[in-house]
């Protein structure tokens, strides 16, 4: 018996391309658009890109740190995606990677009725493209979720940039389907929150109703307009 319902999509991805060093996709017509997370990277505040330059002069191992961060949310995605979807794990994976999935796996548990993994979706309204996670019901709403794979503890604060891509997708989902999604969940694994290499029971759950997606949309819109203008 399957541990998920799946629901098949019913229009054409985009094509993940790089260009400029950057996420860019191309849409079935051909036109070519940024990643939201491109866009967020550019219209970054200068208080955020200067600390995080400041830590990358004083911390020595700063590339590596950044380049295993980067493996390890990879393979902690593809562990979920392959759970979701029912497909044996068959590659070498690190074990804070598997530390990851199995502390996200109670949560898991909660995903149902799945459109699709890791969808690449576009906004012609938007001129915008990004992958999605997983769109599915969470708690019984049809649900942006997104993992994050973090090495410290996350403020709500912290969170924003991750909500405006959320919301971003379900207007891109919106506009390819004509489904509405209710809410954006983030799930965020903390290595902070593992002890002795076994994962304790502590998660952070960020959810977003109708109203709050709103209002993240109209900064978000403010985002891009600001971005295109310069």
């Amino acid at each position: 018996m399957s541990l998920y319902n799946h629901i098949p999509i019913n229009f054409k991805q985009a094509e993940l391309i790089e260009k400029d060093n950057a996420h860019f996709y191309q849409t079935p017509t051909g036109e070519i658009y940024p990643s939201i997370t491109t866009i967020l990277h550019e219209t970054m505040a200068n208080e955020k890109k200067e600390s995080l330059q400041n830590w990358k002069e004083q911390e020595i191992a700063a590339d590596y740190i950044t380049q295993e961060a980067a493996t390890i949310g990879t393979e902690t995605h593809k562990l979920i995606e392959n759970h979701i979807n029912e497909v044996r794990q068959t590659d070498n994976v690190r074990l804070l990677s598997v530390a990851h999935f199995n502390n996200l796996i109670p949560f898991l548990q909660k995903i149902n009725n799945v459109h699709g993994t890791e969808l690449r979706l576009y906004s012609n309204a938007m001129k915008l493209a990004g992958t999605s996670d997983c769109i599915a019901n969470y708690d019984g709403e049809l649900s942006i979720i997104d993992y994050k794979t973090k090495r410290s503890n996350q403020k709500e604060e912290w969170m924003t940039d991750h909500f405006i891509q959320g919301t971003a997708y379900a207007q891109m989902f919106k506009e390819l389907t004509g489904i509405e999604a209710k809410q954006v969940v983030i799930l965020v694994s903390s290595e902070k929150e593992f002890k002795n290499g076994i994962c304790e029971k502590y998660w952070r759950l960020q959810r977003f109703t109708d109203s709050k997606i709103k209002s993240i949309l109209w900064c978000f819109r403010i985002i891009r307009k600001t971005s295109m203008k310069e």
